[in-house]
């Protein structure tokens, strides 16, 4: 039988396991283009449609219940409905709005607890997405600087936007050589001039820093992810100093791209774990503890130059700091820096079985596939090759990885895909995670039988 005979096989299984899913998906795609609020949701044969989730849990409307490790994708640190965000805002509602859009004394208690947890934070702009905090970022460093292009590294991903989405994902006839990457739409629709105006670094080679003098002269900023998206691959602490030595000698901003690693990492996330603090942030995801939320971070020198411009950079959005959102994220700094101060070595520990029990399985069995990560991070990638910068994933097998995420899925382990990061919380076991390790052994076993 061969490979798709057995990915149809595991698809027609879905589709028996998840009829109402697949009625819903038909009848949404009357109304949502096709039948999707986010693409990335999307799976095959269809997506299954949640009813339920406390805890670890996850339930469909079909009654299936899966383990997950997509965690909101990555907004959900602390599980499904953690006891402290729940009581938080059940506590604030009973007497409070959902919204003011007047000042609070929230949202001093929120920034007051931010800045003393993340290096390069004195102050602090909130807003409402990842995706809008890279925007405002944007114009800080271009209005900051006086210039215009904004460099980022091959592999990483900053939001839907025209400064993110070049060379996201490696297009082997299309990437061009390690260390001067070509530049790669990832979608349609992109502005006019975006391309001339963004500047593609090779990630952690050395040729990036010659690249960054090159363009100095009008070269605002340089944008990264410590840990990258697409490959889960992350920077070296020595090459991040070299960055940041070059950045300001060419007077060109560094910024830390954590809408991802920002409190998932530690509570200063990568540049607290690397030790290299960037000019500006950027956080989002898990900070709102499940509400949405940006924030671009960064010294009071740059914020008091860009807001005493003529015109000045401003600071508008109805729903920035909201109240439900500052509550949770209150609830969520309270819980990290006060009742679970713990809660980063647990999840360090937990990802290094995860990670060490697949690879050590994989290279013992002879089977092409590896898993990269960070801390509370994991990635399965089909290939026997290492994969330690994003273009290592190039060559991966599709079809194998198809038919992998099939299986995990019918064991009932929920991980995004689409090549997407997985995630550990605080809500899992040790229990959790072994059955997790079973689930990808076996998974991983039957793929290459």
């Amino acid at each position: 039988m061969s490979r798709q005979q057995v990915i149809e096989g595991l698809k027609e299984q879905i589709r028996q396991r998840t009829p109402k899913s697949g009625a819903l998906l038909e009848r949404a795609k009357k109304t949502l283009p096709n039948g999707e609020i986010s693409s990335v949701r999307g799976f095959d044969p269809w997506p299954f449609y949640a009813e339920s989730a406390d805890g670890v849990k996850v339930v469909d409307i079909d009654g299936n219940e899966y383990l997950d490790f997509c965690m909101g994708y990555g907004v959900l640190l602390c599980g499904h409905r953690p006891a402290h965000n729940l009581e938080a805002v059940q506590k604030h509602l009973e007497t409070e709005p959902f919204h003011f859009g007047i000042p609070t004394p929230l949202e001093l208690e929120f920034s007051e607890r931010f800045v003393k947890c993340v290096p390069c934070a004195e102050q602090v702009m909130v807003c409402n997405t990842g995706n809008e905090a890279v925007h405002k970022a944007v114009s800080m460093a271009r209005a900051y600087t006086g210039k215009n292009k904004v460099a980022k590294f091959e592999g990483g991903f900053h939001g839907s936007n025209e400064y993110s989405l070049w060379s996201v994902v490696a297009i082997k006839e299309l990437m061009g050589p390690i260390e001067h990457p070509n530049l790669v739409p990832m979608q349609s629709g992109l502005a006019r001039g975006a391309e001339e105006s963004t500047v593609l670094l090779p990630f952690g080679h050395e040729a990036a820093f010659d690249i960054i003098e090159e363009n100095a002269d009008d070269l605002a900023v340089v944008m990264l992810e410590p840990a990258t998206g697409p490959g889960t691959v992350h920077f070296e602490p020595a090459y991040l100093r070299k960055l940041k030595e070059v950045c300001e000698r060419c007077g060109v901003l560094l910024c830390f791209d954590e809408i991802i690693t920002g409190f998932r990492l530690g509570l200063g996330g990568g540049q607290e774990l690397f030790g290299v603090t960037p000019d500006i942030g950027l956080f989002g995801k898990c900070l709102g503890g499940g509400s949405p939320i940006g924030v671009v971070a960064s010294r009071k020198e740059i914020f008091d130059k860009i807001l005493n411009l003529n015109p000045p950079v401003t600071l508008t959005g109805t729903f920035s700091g909201n109240a439900v959102t500052l509550k949770n994220a209150i609830a969520l700094m309270d819980y990290l820096t006060e009742i679970n101060p713990a809660v980063y070595d647990d999840l360090a520990a937990k990802g290094d079985k995860l990670r060490s029990e697949f690879n050590e399985f994989a290279k013992a069995n002879g089977l092409p596939a590896n898993m990269t990560g960070l801390g509370s991070m994991w990635q399965v990638h089909m290939t026997d090759k290492p994969v330690k910068v994003p273009r290592d994933r190039v060559d991966i097998d599709h079809e194998a990885e198809e038919e992998f995420n099939l299986r995990i899925r019918l064991e009932g382990i929920f991980v995004p895909e689409h090549s997407h990061i997985a995630f550990i919380s605080t809500a899992h076991s040790d229990e959790d995670i072994d059955e997790l390790i079973r689930v990808l052994k076996l998974s991983l076993e039957q793929c290459f039988q």
